[in-house]
């Protein structure tokens, strides 16, 4: 390990290094060679100039000393510097660098060597005393005092071959470092991490993360030796394929490809495009954070605009094109909040297809439902509407009406309106006393409607009635007529008029249409019999003759 040491008015930084590294001490079997290289003058931040250099290196056997033979020393320097032979005087090996002529320092760098060294045999730290002729104005040069340390290990200490198993790895891979060393406290610094990692009895060292860029590494062995450590360190680095990138400023005059996430991390920093931003390739732009995309300015759209997720318009929003310009929404419209759609252009609001309303809907104005539409749920319709148009009818000419023994049965298929009408016709070919009716028996879901025909005695006469029958989708109906005697069949007649609300539909027939005539034979005159009785076990309030024209 090498130290730099000043004092307050040194004006020159020096740097040294050692060969062998670390430099080891001699044994009883072996002399241990060694160089010191001391350079002068790497990263001065003040003006200097100087004109000599003298080292003194200690002379002796101890811990403090570096070697008991100053005159084997050999000395060496950059061009323009002549070192001189080395004097021993009073325990130092004395050597005196002197330039050509004053040099100024202004960032170049002079080695100053010492070599042939024989490294005594006592470990520890030797301090080599620098004496600087320097000055800051080539005038007036004055002596100033520095110093280097130099590490001496054990004899036979190494550390050494300190390097990754693969000097590439993946982005997130962990590395694996190895080297050679003697027992040593070895402690590792790298990345972001300047507390180290101590690792006493390793020669291998797998990082505890995956690295994500670049990264270095620095390893540093410690030996005690009476009571000083002597520290020395090694360094690598591992580089990273496709790593992360931090940089302060990036300027990138080609096109520029990110795989991922680009993000700017930074509150309030803007991004600034000259030209477009677009997806990739044929791909459309995305913006797929949840807080979505805010426009502070006037947006312009020159091309096709599709948002998929929740947009926000907070003032009013226009689409400016020609008359046959379409906005087209795959879901629904809505007011903000609870608040309902408002169409508040006085032309209202045209719908030139179909139209399905699924909620509550309230027509307040003249509304006129022109195409097919649906309304699936409760609408209150509170203006003028026209709900729908003509009606489906079943007829039944004299003769043919359904009685109690063949039932006219059918099912709703929408929401609708029955209106049933019975038609009496003239007794011209009866006798006058005899009169005769029609009675007409709706049931409707379980519910039961009459309509009760007026006697008719007069010659020549007639008379119509009619029962008006509201009937929900999906409800069975039942029709049927009695009259007041099997030879009055021929002069009954009766029409069912089915008017849909919302569609046109039909009732669906359960049952067949086929007439049942009354006949004035013994089994007619019977099956008469049998529907009086029938019509007298109905409970009170429940006999046609009972009844209102019209019961709901």
């Amino acid at each position: 390990m090498g130290i730099l040491m000043v004092n307050s008015d040194n004006l020159l930084p020096y740097e040294p290094s050692t060969d062998p590294n670390p430099l080891r001490v001699s044994s009883a079997e072996e002399t241990e060679y060694g160089s010191i290289n001391i350079n002068v003058g790497g990263g001065i931040t003040t003006p200097a100039w100087c004109n000599k250099i003298t080292v003194r290196v200690p002379l002796g056997s101890g811990a403090g000393h570096l070697t008991d033979n100053g005159a084997g020393i050999r000395t060496g320097a950059s061009t323009g510097w002549t070192p001189s032979a080395p004097s021993v005087v009073s325990g130092f090996a004395v050597i005196t660098f002197t330039p050509t002529r004053a040099v100024q320092f202004t960032g170049q760098i002079i080695s100053l060597t010492l070599s042939n060294i024989e490294v005594n045999r006592a470990p520890g730290r030797v301090t080599i005393d620098i004496v600087e002729s320097s000055s800051p104005t080539n005038g007036s040069f004055t002596d100033r005092t520095a110093a280097v340390e130099v590490d001496k290990f054990p004899a036979g200490f190494v550390f050494r071959n300190f390097a990754p198993e693969k000097i590439m790895v993946e982005n997130g891979e962990a590395a694996v470092l190895r080297w050679e060393g003697s027992d040593a406290k070895y402690t590792m610094y790298w990345g972001d991490a300047p507390a180290g990692v101590p690792l006493d009895k390793e020669r291998t060292w797998t990082t505890p993360v995956g690295l994500s860029t670049v990264t270095g590494f620095m390893l540093r062995a410690e030996v005690s030796e009476g009571g000083t450590t002597l520290t020395h360190t090694l360094t690598t680095a591992v580089t990273v394929r496709i790593p992360d990138l931090v940089v302060r400023n990036l300027t990138v005059q080609g096109p520029a490809v990110f795989s991922d996430a680009v993000s700017l991390s930074n509150a309030a920093k803007d991004l600034t495009v000259a030209g477009s931003v677009r997806g990739a390739g044929s791909n459309p732009l995305r913006v797929s954070q949840p807080a979505g995309l805010k426009v502070d300015a006037k947006a312009q759209v020159a091309g096709v605009f599709s948002v998929d997720g929740t947009s926000t318009f907070n003032n009013d929003v226009s689409v400016a094109g020609t008359q046959t310009t379409t906005l087209t929404v795959l879901g629904s419209v809505r007011g903000s909040g609870s608040n309902p759609l408002r169409v508040s252009q006085p032309a209202g609001l045209k719908v030139d297809a179909a139209m399905t309303v699924a909620g509550a809907t309230s027509l307040t104005g003249t509304t006129t439902l022109s195409g097919a539409t649906t309304l699936s749920g409760s609408t209150v319709l509170s203006g003028t509407t026209q709900l729908f148009q003509g009606a489906q009818i079943r007829f039944w000419n004299k003769g043919q009406a359904p009685g109690s023994g063949n039932k006219f049965t059918a099912t709703a298929q929408t929401d609708g309106i029955l209106t049933c009408s019975v038609k009496q016709f003239d007794a011209t070919s009866m006798e006058k006393n005899i009169g005769y009716k029609a009675n007409l028996t709706l049931k409707i879901g379980g519910r039961y409607h009459y309509c009760a025909a007026p006697m008719l005695r007069q010659v020549g006469g007639g008379s119509e009635y009619n029962i008006t029958v509201p009937v929900r989708k999906g409800e069975q109906i039942e029709a049927w007529l009695a009259v007041d005697g099997s030879n009055w069949w021929s002069l009954v007649a009766l029409a069912l008029a089915w008017s849909a609300v919302g569609r046109k539909a039909d009732l669906a027939a359960v049952s067949g249409e086929a007439p049942y005539v009354l006949d004035d034979s013994g089994q007619g005159m019977a099956e008469y019999l049998r529907l009086l009785a029938e019509d007298a076990a109905r409970p009170v309030g429940d006999k046609p003759e009972e009844q209102a024209a019209v019961t709901v």
